[in-house]
């Protein structure tokens, strides 16, 4: 939860109905373009780019990423989740989606944290949007360094190679919307995406639940 208040709406909503209204939504689910698809101009070619919610430094949001990621709090991604596959649902854009991909995280993450962030995020908004998510698709190889204090030039070299695409005759065709949850450079998505679209005829959408903002 945001708030730490006792919940409000039911046993598997991590979310007060307070904090649920009062989260620093953006507009991108009915704007085109936005702040986040700006950030894959003339890099990445997407159909759709979306953030949720926009992330500053001293806000709750913050405290509810580090519980998702680091306090085994499993059920605020998927719930956030849920929240962003509702809004894409509703929105003129994400149309024709086939599967989606959680971006992937190293084997080594993945034992000591135990689970996958975006992956439990995009199991909430395929379950919404009532589209198969895959996780064997594209796979983390390299155990890169934390990219917390890199600027973006460091971020692209820092991960640039990192991933391997596994499955490429069966995304052939497909139009994939690529989850994760914050969206800061873009470098990790641009990496992961130009990987994916080593198939054939592949489009690409791109759904985070944060915008990182200063």
């Amino acid at each position: 939860m945001l708030c730490a208040k006792d919940y409000a709406s039911s046993n598997t909503n991590p979310f007060c109905f307070s904090c649920t209204v009062n989260m620093p939504y953006t507009n991108h689910f009915k704007t085109k373009p936005n702040s986040a698809s700006y950030k894959f101009r003339a890099r990445v070619p997407c159909v759709d780019v979306a953030c949720m919610l926009n992330f500053y430094s001293y806000s709750d949001v913050k405290l509810m990423l580090h519980r998702l990621k680091y306090k085994g709090r499993k059920d605020i991604g998927f719930q956030l989740g849920l929240m962003a596959g509702q809004r894409a649902k509703a929105s003129p854009f994400f149309d024709a989606i086939d599967l989606i991909v959680p971006i992937p995280i190293h084997k080594s993450k993945l034992i000591k944290r135990g689970y996958n962030q975006a992956a439990f995020i995009a199991k909430g908004v395929g379950e919404r949007m009532n589209i198969p998510v895959r996780e064997d698709v594209i796979i983390k190889h390299t155990n890169t360094k934390s990219q917390t204090k890199m600027n973006r030039i460091e971020r692209v070299k820092n991960v640039g190679s990192s991933f391997q695409l596994v499955d490429k005759l069966g995304i052939h065709g497909r139009h994939i919307l690529l989850v994760d949850d914050v969206l800061t450079t873009g470098a990790t998505m641009e990496a992961c995406a130009n990987h994916l679209l080593e198939s054939r005829d592949v489009r690409l959408s791109i759904l985070c639940m944060c915008l990182a903002r200063n």
